[in-house]
């Protein structure tokens, strides 16, 4: 059960930090540009907004890693590869039946990033427990 838990502790995560730099980038956005239409967002406004898209999703992915690993009761990494592996294949289906404005780099970029980010948050989360637990010299 703790399993299930960190894995969907990684998920809620991923989504609050997506969620949340979707909403505040978008505001930002039309307050610089209040002729933007209704249906732009930091998402598909430009290429430079997608280069930032991608290095804020790689960096909430890391913390979503981290956050699984630290809930996991053992094999803590590997917990935090399952839920980047289970995103990608979310977000590869999602690519294949969402229309949308972003271009295949993107997607790619995006999915290509998700496995190495959560393991690194993984990896994080146990080095950084690893050296709090060592003795000091």
């Amino acid at each position: 059960m703790r399993s299930v838990a960190a894995v969907l502790a990684g998920f809620i995560t991923l989504s609050v930090a997506i969620y949340t730099m979707q909403g505040a980038g978008t505001a930002v956005l039309r307050q610089m540009n209040p002729d933007l239409p209704a249906t732009a967002s930091i998402v598909n406004y430009g290429t430079g907004t997608r280069v930032f898209w991608l290095i804020w999703e790689t960096a909430s992915m890391m913390a979503a890693g981290y956050v699984t690993a630290r809930i996991a009761a053992s094999s803590h990494v590997l917990h935090a590869i399952v839920m980047g592996t289970i995103q990608a294949v979310v977000t590869l289906s999602a690519m294949s039946s969402v229309r949308s404005e972003e271009p295949m780099w993107f997607w790619v970029g995006g999915i290509a990033m998700m496995i190495p980010a959560a393991w690194l948050g993984g990896w994080l989360r146990v080095k950084r427990s690893a050296s709090v637990r060592a003795p000091s010299q």
